[in-house]
């Protein structure tokens, strides 16, 4: 998973370039972060900003031999990880979420680093109360972090004890999402594949799509020679005179092109003739469009949710919603070490938050998709970016 950091040198809105700083403070013990503006061209200021950092490393090695201390707050979180967390992991989920916590929610917003030994409760509140500003659940989220990374560095006497009754705690959220183990889903997917919206069930839980986006695909935006799939298109029921509305996605984030399973067009193209046979009696104004009820219309959400309950039922397994399925696509993106922004390519999501708010659902056992339906989805999704391992165009 790559971690987030600012870039160090940047142009400003003038036309003059400036970098980041980071100023050791020898009598606080702190390192403060700042930037140096006002210079005419990008190279000026790269040169300042490599000389910058040189005497950054030389004051803060100085002052860590005279403190005694090898770590800053900072240099330890990404320490634990690195060295401590992931040696010892069992399970891939819970080390991928204290990654993305530690590189995504907590790095990134420190307004301050401080030599390890030095930190103080106060210090921890206010980087949990920027972590719960980023995100609705980031508080609660670096607060479990830290409480085990603070823990670790007390063990192995880096600091003294922590009084954790001085650092202030935030709800755990409510997790509202299903999930399955992987006997459940196996399960689960035998049942399903007798629904009459099997395809739609595929299209959320091994592409990721909303139910709305589903309701919007047409026959042309499946490409099977390169196996894409375009989404650029929503469909809603309201309460309008036509009672729907299709909404365009050009230039918004949804509007994305995937590269989809194989199995995917097998189903596709069962469907087709379904409709065929649906249309040939009456005619239709979404004659184009894949998800087509029995008058031919385009079917609703309700029918979805209504067949997982059936699907469910069936299978003697917890009722799942549509929702439940894109959530079980993201934890298996996960549990496969994408990173958090090639997900939220993938989900569509506008913000980088809102990816780690819908991540933050996931149970601690991985779910492993692969070994239920075998090697069909390698490679999963599109082009691999290059420097991240995740994937979509």
């Amino acid at each position: 998973m790559q971690k987030q950091t600012k870039t160090p040198v940047f142009q400003n809105s003038d036309g003059t370039w400036g970098h980041l700083t980071k100023t050791v403070n020898p009598l606080i013990c702190t390192i403060e972060y700042g930037s140096s503006t006002g210079f005419s061209s990008k190279e000026e200021a790269e040169k300042s900003y490599q000389k910058s950092m040189d005497s950054y490393q030389d004051l803060l090695s100085m002052l860590k031999k005279t403190r005694n201390v090898p770590f800053t707050f900072s240099e330890y979180l990404d320490y634990w990880i690195k060295e401590i967390q992931a040696p010892a992991s069992n399970g891939s989920s819970t080390l991928a979420r204290d990654q993305w916590v530690a590189d995504l929610i907590i790095q990134p917003h420190l307004h301050k680093d401080m030599l390890l030994s030095c930190i103080t409760p106060n210090y921890i509140n206010q980087i949990l109360e920027s972590c719960q500003e980023y995100c609705s659940n980031g508080g609660y989220y670096a607060y479990k972090l830290l409480h085990k990374v603070l823990k670790s560095a007390h063990e192995n006497a880096y600091i003294p004890s922590v009084d954790f009754q001085e650092i202030k705690r935030y709800p755990e959220p409510t997790r509202k999402a299903v999930f399955y183990s992987t006997d459940q889903f196996r399960k689960f997917l035998a049942e399903a594949s007798k629904s009459s919206c099997y395809l739609e069930i595929q299209l959320a839980l091994f592409c990721g799509l909303t139910s709305a986006e589903i309701l919007g695909l047409k026959y042309t935006d499946f490409n099977k020679t390169t196996q894409l799939l375009t989404i650029e298109r929503i469909y809603t029921a309201n309460h309008t005179e036509k009672g729907y509305q299709i909404k365009k996605l050009s230039g918004s984030r949804q509007n994305r092109i995937l590269k989809i399973p194989s199995f995917i067009f097998h189903e596709l193209s069962k469907r087709k003739k379904e409709n065929k046979l649906i249309l040939a009696n009456q005619p239709s104004a979404f004659k184009q469009f894949i998800c087509l009820g029995l008058a031919a219309k385009i079917k609703s959400s309700v029918t979805f949710n209504y067949s997982l309950k059936r699907i469910s039922s069936a299978a003697s397994l917890p009722v799942v919603r549509m929702g439940d399925l894109r959530y079980m696509f993201a934890q298996f993106l996960v549990n496969q070490d994408f990173s958090m922004e090639a997900i939220s390519a993938i989900l569509g999501h506008t913000k980088l938050s809102t990816t780690l708010n819908f991540c933050s659902m996931f149970p601690n056992e991985d779910l492993k998709i692969g070994t239920v339906i075998g090697d069909s989805l390698d490679p999963f999704l599109g082009t691999r970016m290059p420097g991240c391992k995740g994937a979509y165009l």
